[in-house]
């Protein structure tokens, strides 16, 4: 348990912190904002990437703190094992193993229950949106939202099935034995006990 909790603290960076999340959403929410805006309304802008900045990083910790009584680490070091699933970084610690299968386990079964229903709805209010633009006598702008949201909403259901490939992957790998108990057969340990009788 020490062990895991040293690796993981070491694997930790200061661009998890809810902090700089909520100053990178919120540089985020101000920039989106003032291009689409005039400059002259900056202070409008500012107030309403800083309230999507609070709203995200509030969503974003609860979900972050979920990943963590389900796996059994520390709320921080849910960034970390989050990164090590997405290189493929398979641990040799046990432990370390059995979060990160815990955490492939929820994420799945959030993908599988809580999140297909998402995809047919934001196609239909894109969708929507395009058909009451377009029966507005606005073209270009039914036809740009129709498209986008196509677009978007094939995007985001090809990055969760990319995910869930991974998650897959790294279950089998998670599930098979680690290197030091795959490179001990039982013939040789059965040569080790003898050795060990006869000593």
């Amino acid at each position: 348990m020490a062990g895991r909790e040293r690796d993981l603290r070491s694997q930790r960076r200061w661009i998890d912190t809810w902090w700089a999340v909520g100053l990178m959403a919120l540089a985020v929410g101000i920039g989106v904002r003032l291009l689409f805006r005039d400059l002259d309304n900056w202070v409008a802008a500012v107030a309403g990437a800083g309230a999507y900045a609070i709203v995200f990083t509030v969503l974003m910790r609860r979900r972050q703190r979920g990943d963590a009584r389900a796996s059994g680490v520390e709320t921080d070091d849910v960034p970390a094992l989050e990164r090590r699933l997405r290189r493929g970084d398979i641990p040799d610690d046990p432990a370390l193993r059995q979060a990160m299968l815990q955490l492939i386990h929820r994420r799945r079964k959030t993908m599988h229950s809580k999140l297909v229903w998402a995809f047919p709805v934001m196609l239909l209010m894109f969708v929507a949106l395009g058909v009451v633009l377009l029966a507005g006598g606005s073209a270009v702008a039914g036809a740009a939202w129709i498209v986008g949201g196509v677009v978007a909403v094939g995007g985001m259901w090809w990055m969760r099935r990319t995910n869930l490939d991974r998650y897959r992957r790294a279950e089998r790998r998670l599930n098979a034995s680690p290197p030091q108990d795959r490179a001990r057969s039982p013939q040789r340990d059965r040569e080790q006990t003898d050795r060990e009788q006869t000593a």
